[in-house]
């Protein structure tokens, strides 16, 4: 039996109220404080590494995490960020087109929802199989999302207004499953700071 700790990013800065996308924006001062909590709550579970998007505040998240725990981190592309054609619009412009940030991309260029799960399912997967210890995997909210959609076995909403919010990872939470011995999984709750 081993575990795995889905944990999203923390808070990070956004003085110009963008959609933040891939873009390398740091962690907040609270950030810093929610990743530290994070680690305490992990102290005593016997993690061996760390997974991380390579997108910053993933690393800085992931980071603080590692000299903590002592412990390695590794970068998967997988685990990035949605990639999208919306990064760097302006939040209140956003929201008036959310419903069609996995739409257009087939038209504009982009991830769909199925292209995310897919890469994130790939990599949790391949984690089960080569992966003999307990790992931390650090993302992003909607890839974090779909990945849990696909371990429980849910469709697919057709946009991300149908994302269920209280099954969607706010900034700093965990989510822990477990692998048993027969690789079946126990998807736990989310934790939240």
């Amino acid at each position: 039996m081993k575990y795995f700790y889905l944990v999203r990013h923390t808070e990070f800065e956004n003085p110009d109220e963008i959609l933040h996308g891939r873009l390398p924006l740091r962690l907040s001062e609270k950030g810093g404080e929610q990743a530290a909590q994070i680690a305490k709550k992990l102290k005593k579970k016997k993690i061996a590494r760390i997974y991380s998007s390579p997108v910053l505040r993933c690393r800085e998240t992931s980071q603080i995490l590692s000299k903590a725990l002592d412990i390695p981190i590794i970068y998967d592309q997988r685990l990035l960020e949605v990639l999208s054609v919306m990064q760097g619009m302006k939040l209140t412009e956003y929201e008036k087109v959310r419903d069609q940030v996995y739409t257009i991309a087939d038209e504009l260029g982009g991830e769909t929802m199925i292209d995310v799960q897919m890469r994130m399912m790939d990599f949790f997967f391949e984690k089960i199989r080569k992966e003999p210890d307990n790992i931390v995997i650090c993302s992003h909210g909607d890839p974090l999302h779909l990945l849990y959609l696909g371990l429980v076995k849910k469709d697919l909403p057709e946009d991300p207004s149908g994302f269920d919010n209280d099954e969607y990872p706010l900034k700093g939470s965990i989510r822990e499953v477990k692998i048993l011995d027969d690789n079946s999984l126990k998807v736990g709750a989310l934790t939240k700071l």
